[in-house]
C-alpha cells in the first residue's frame, strides 16, 4: 500500500515517521524550510516514542505517482488551497487527521465521495524549535465509512497504522466519533487559548471547567438536531458532560484532568500552540463553523458565541 501524507506538521510527522520506520511506502508532503530540514535531518520523534528515520519528502507534487491512500494532516484553514494541487490525482481512499467536522465534504469534493473515509484523531504532538516532534498523546486514531459501517480498506489501513505505532480502530460508525471529538475540541480550544493553560490546568479547577462543560453542551445540541448520537470519546467523559447535572459535567471534567496530568502533562491544544508561535488561530473553519450550524439549526450557543467572538479579537494580531 503506498500512502501520501500531506502536511508536515507535528501530525503529519507522527504518521508518516511512524509509518516509515515500519517500513511502509510513505511520501510526506512538505514545504520551505520545513521541507529542506527533514531532507537533511530526517523525521525525529520525541516523547512517547523515540526514534530518527528517514522518509522521502516531496516538495513538487507533479512528480507524484499511483498512490492507494492520502492522509490530509493540514490545518482547517489550509485544507482547500492545499487539495487543490491534487486534484488531478485519483485515490483509492482519502481521510483527513484535521481538526473539526467540515473535512468530509472538503475531500468529497475534490476526490468523490465513493473516495473519502471518515477518520477523527486523538493523538497530539507539537513541532519544537529545534524542528523534531515531541509526541504527547497516542489516544486513538479512529476511521470508518461514511456515514457508516466498515469495509476492507478500513481495516487495512487501521491494521497498518496500528502495526506502526499508531494506535488506530477501524469503526463502524465514524460521525458519532467525529461530532464527539469536536464537542471537546471546540470548548478545549475556547478555554485552553484564552487561559493559555495546558490541557489538564484549565480542566481541573471549577471556573474553567464549567465553562468547557456548556460550551460542550452547546455544541453537543447541534450534533443531536442533526441526529448524529454521541459516545464517550477515547476515554473522554462526553456523555457524563452533555447529559448530566452541570455539578457532575464539572465534576467529571476535573477526573478527567488527573488522567491527563498523569499520562500527559505536556497536552497542549494545537490552537494554543499556534497562538504560543505568532500563528493564526484554526477557528473560523472549526469554531465558526459550529456558531454557523447553530445559527442554522436555531439552537442558541450563547457562551460558544462569547468565546469566539474573543477568540477572533485575539486572531487579529497574529
Amino acid at each position: 500500500m503506498k500512502i501520501i501524507v500531506l502536511g508536515a506538521g507535528a501530525l503529519g510527522s507522527i504518521v508518516a515517521g511512524h509509518l516509515a520506520r515500519a517500513g511502509e511506502d510513505v511520501s510526506l508532503i512538505a514545504r520551505g524550510d520545513r521541507a529542506t530540514f527533514l531532507r537533511e535531518n530526517g523525521i525525529t520523534i520525541t516523547g512517547l516514542n523515540e526514534f530518527n528515520v528517514a522518509c522521502p519528502i516531496v516538495t513538487d507534487v507533479s512528480r507524484l505517482s499511483g498512490c492507494d491512500v492520502l492522509i490530509v494532516a493540514v490545518k482547517s484553514q489550509d485544507v482547500e488551497s492545499a487539495l487543490s494541487s491534487l486534484a488531478e490525482f485519483t485515490f483509492a481512499s482519502v481521510l483527513s487527521v484535521q481538526n473539526g467536522v467540515k473535512g468530509n465534504e472538503q475531500l468529497g469534493k475534490v476526490f468523490g465521495k465513493s473516495s473519502t473515509l471518515g477518520a477523527t484523531a486523538s493523538f497530539s504532538g507539537a513541532v519544537l524549535p529545534q524542528g523534531h516532534i515531541r509526541f504527547t498523546l497516542n489516544g486513538g486514531f479512529y476511521v470508518g465509512e461514511l456515514p457508516d459501517g466498515l469495509s476492507p480498506r478500513v481495516h487495512t489501513l487501521a491494521t497498518t497504522l496500528t502495526n506502526a505505532g499508531i494506535n488506530t480502530e477501524a469503526v463502524p460508525n465514524i460521525q458519532t466519533l467525529q461530532w464527539s471529538k469536536f464537542v471537546i475540541w471546540v470548548a478545549w480550544t475556547c478555554i485552553s487559548v484564552l487561559t493559555r493553560l495546558p490541557t489538564y490546568q484549565f480542566l481541573s479547577g471549577r471556573d474553567t471547567a464549567v465553562l468547557c462543560a456548556r460550551i460542550m453542551r452547546e455544541v453537543a445540541t447541534i450534533a443531536g438536531r442533526h441526529n448524529i448520537p454521541l459516545d464517550d470519546n477515547g476515554g473522554m467523559p462526553v456523555i457524563e458532560v452533555v447529559n448530566d447535572s452541570e455539578d457532575a459535567a464539572v465534576s467529571a471534567l476535573n477526573g478527567f484532568s488527573k488522567i491527563l496530568e498523569e499520562n500527559a502533562p505536556d497536552h497542549r491544544m494545537s490552537p494554543l500552540q499556534d497562538l504560543e508561535n505568532g500563528r493564526r488561530l484554526e477557528i473560523d473553519a472549526t469554531i465558526g463553523y459550529a456558531v454557523e450550524e447553530a445559527r442554522q439549526v436555531r439552537v442558541p450557543v450563547p457562551t460558544l458565541e462569547m468565546c469566539y467572538e474573543l477568540l477572533k479579537g485575539i486572531n487579529r494580531f497574529l
